[in-house]
């Protein structure tokens, strides 16, 4: 026997209440959990709060020193990456740093062509420094020196290797800055090939720069610049 409409009717509202009577559950939990988690958060507070005020004088002062300790520990810290950083420029990107006249008496070999015709192209003469005791260290470091005379003087003496497709041969440079003056001057640069004259480009001895052969000092002795 069939059932009447409005048995089906009653079957189907029955079945629907259900649905929406069910959202209504998770919102209520979820807005439960929320304000039991602001309550925890209040009240954690608060005891930190009462723990640092329950503290004795002697642990108050423990914190403040370990405190003091950790800033101290940053300000060093500052302190000597700027020292780096400065060592860094005098060192490197100076001016008048050895790196950078390294570069220069570079360019200036490879186009000179009293230089070029020992060593060979100019584009293919390269510069390197002393080799080392490591034959696995590709960093050859260029022998440079600076310091300053009783007169307040500073030198730069410099000295390296250089290499082209005909010769090889080593550079020597001297450099000078006087008191009140900000750049350096050449005292000597000059390049030596094996079995060749000695080839002058600065000498502030008198001698031209064209003028080759071997540097003489005082009394014809070689000093120490």
């Amino acid at each position: 026997m069939s059932a009447s409409p409005a048995r089906l009717a009653r079957r189907l509202a029955a079945k629907r209440l259900p649905v929406f009577a069910r959202p209504q559950r998770p919102f209520s939990s979820h807005s439960a959990r929320q304000a039991d988690l602001q309550r925890q958060q209040i009240t954690l507070s608060r005891g930190e709060e009462k723990k640092w005020a329950g503290l004795s004088t002697t642990q108050k002062a423990g914190r403040a020193a370990s405190t003091g300790a950790n800033l101290l520990t940053i300000v060093v810290g500052v302190g000597l990456t700027g020292a780096v950083l400065t060592l860094l420029y005098l060192e490197v990107f100076a001016p008048d740093s050895a790196a950078n006249w390294f570069n220069r008496i570079h360019k200036r070999i490879r186009s000179e062509p009293k230089c070029t015709d020992l060593l060979g192209n100019g584009r293919k003469i390269k510069a390197y420094g002393e080799p080392t005791s490591n034959r696995w260290s590709r960093n050859r470091p260029i022998a440079s020196t600076t310091k300053k005379d009783k007169y307040g003087i500073e030198h730069l003496i410099m000295r390296f290797n250089v290499e082209g497709d005909i010769d090889k041969g080593v550079v020597n440079a001297h450099l000078v800055k006087r008191p009140g003056e900000h750049n350096y001057e050449y005292r000597y640069l000059f390049l030596d090939v094996a079995g060749k004259p000695r080839v002058y480009l600065e000498s502030a001895e008198g001698k031209p720069s064209h003028e080759s052969g071997r540097k003489k000092g005082l009394f014809g002795v070689q000093w120490g610049w």
